[in-house]
C-alpha cells in the first residue's frame, strides 16, 4: 500500500486526508494519506527519505523552500516559484504545481473564456502566482492589485501591477480573491468592498471556508457568477494522484460527493 503525506506547519485543520481518502475509495487506488506537521523542513525532508513515502503535497510554508530540494520542478512551478506536490522516485523529489492546474479545471467549471479578458487578482503571494500563470496560458491579461505595487514588481513579468486604490477606477472579467482575508472566523471580512466587485462580471475566491464569503456574497447580491475554492481545491488533489500513480482519474463523482462531505449539514470545513 501507497503512502502519501501532506507536509506543513500547523495544519491539523486540513482537508486533503479526507479529500485524498475519498479519491482512493472512488478509484483503485490502495493508499493512505495523512499529514506530517513539523516546523522544520529539513527534518520533514529526513523523516520522508528514511521512509516509504510515494508522494507528498506542501503546504504553508514549505511551497517555495521545498524547490531546493528537487531533483526536477516542471516548467510552470519554475515559472510559479512554488511547488505543491512531489513525486518520490528512487529517493529523488520531482515537484510540480496542481494549484496552477486545479485553477484552469476552475476556470473550466465556471465556463469563462480568458482570451484578451482583463482578470484581476487580488494578492501576490503563491496563490495569486498560480493564478497568473493560469490566466497567462489562458491568453487572459493579468493585472495584480496589492497593497505595495513596487515591492513585488519583480515577482511578474511583463505584468500590470496596481495598488486597491486604483482598482477603484477599474473594470473587468474576472475579479479573483487570492488573499486569505475572509477566512474562518473572520467571515465578516472582504479584501474589497460593493463598490469595485460590482464592477466584475465573475467572481473567483480561492477561499473554501466559510463555503461563501463576504466577498461572494456580496457578488451574489450583484448577479455575479461566483465560485468558491473548494473546487479547485479538490481538482489540485486529483491531479497530484494522477501525477503519483500515473492515471487518469475519472471525476464525474468524486467532485459532488467531495462537496457534499465538506458542507455535510451546512458545517464549514475547519
Amino acid at each position: 500500500m501507497k503512502k502519501f503525506v501532506l507536509i506543513g506547519n500547523n495544519i491539523n485543520y486540513s482537508f486533503s486526508p479526507i479529500l485524498h481518502t475519498m479519491i482512493f475509495n472512488s478509484t483503485s487506488i490502495k493508499a493512505t494519506y495523512s499529514i506530517l506537521d513539523n516546523n522544520n523542513i529539513a527534518n520533514i525532508i529526513t523523516n520522508i527519505k528514511n521512509s516509504d513515502i510515494s508522494g507528498f503535497n506542501v503546504t504553508i510554508p514549505y511551497k517555495e523552500n521545498i524547490i531546493k530540494f528537487l531533483a526536477y520542478i516542471s516548467p510552470e512551478a519554475l515559472e510559479i516559484g512554488a511547488v505543491n506536490c512531489v513525486k518520490v522516485i528512487n529517493g529523488k523529489f520531482f515537484g510540480y504545481n496542481t494549484d496552477y492546474l486545479g485553477i484552469l479545471e476552475t476556470f473550466k467549471k465556471m465556463n469563462l473564456s480568458l482570451k484578451n479578458k482583463k482578470v484581476f487578482i487580488l494578492g501576490s503571494g503563491g496563490a495569486a502566482k498560480a493564478c497568473w500563470k493560469s490566466i497567462v496560458d489562458c491568453d487572459g491579461i493579468p493585472i495584480i492589485v496589492s497593497r505595495n505595487p513596487d515591492e513585488i514588481s519583480h515577482l511578474f513579468k511583463n505584468t500590470k501591477i496596481i495598488s486597491y486604490i486604483d482598482l477603484i477606477n477599474e473594470k473587468g472579467y474576472l475579479l479573483i480573491n487570492a488573499t486569505p482575508i475572509g477566512t474562518y472566523p473572520n467571515i465578516n471580512e472582504s479584501p474589497v468592498d460593493e463598490g469595485i466587485i460590482q464592477n466584475f462580471d465573475f467572481l473567483l475566491d480561492l477561499i473554501y471556508n466559510p463555503k461563501e464569503t463576504k466577498f461572494i456574497k456580496i457578488g451574489k447580491k450583484y448577479k455575479k457568477i461566483c465560485e468558491n475554492g473548494l473546487f479547485m481545491l479538490i481538482s489540485q488533489g486529483v491531479k497530484s494522484e494522477e501525477i503519483w500513480n500515473n492515471l487518469s482519474i475519472n471525476t464525474n463523482n468524486i467532485y459532488s460527493k467531495l462537496i457534499n462531505i465538506a458542507y455535510n449539514k451546512n458545517k464549514e470545513v475547519k
